[in-house]
């Protein structure tokens, strides 16, 4: 948010929100990108052959049982949050095109 404050030319004493900053900028938050990556990723071992070691982990559980308290939270719980958010369906992700590397780069820039 710093880098961002200083493109735009405003300090804290502006009082400003960084949802505002980020809007006006064309940036979205950190954890809509990584989100968005996880859907993507998701997409691409969905899509990737049976058989392969990223869907056999992906489809991986533990054998023992889990110690008490309160469950951690799974990379696919993320995703099947980001699903409901979104109002898709898992199936839905798997048509998420792959985007290149420099591309998202770029979007975060921009």
């Amino acid at each position: 948010m710093r880098v961002l404050r200083l493109i735009k030319g405003v300090i804290r004493r502006h009082m400003l929100r960084n949802e505002d900053i980020r809007k006006e900028l064309g940036v979205q938050s950190i954890l809509q990108y990584v989100e968005q990556s996880q859907l993507c990723w998701y997409g691409r071992v969905k899509r990737m052959t049976d058989g392969g070691i990223a869907q056999h982990w992906l489809q991986w559980t533990r054998r023992t049982t889990r110690p008490r308290g309160r469950p951690w939270k799974r990379w696919m719980d993320n995703i099947k949050e980001a699903v409901q958010i979104r109002a898709t369906t898992v199936q839905d992700i798997r048509a998420c095109g792959v985007v290149p590397r420099q591309t998202r780069i770029a979007r975060l820039l921009h």
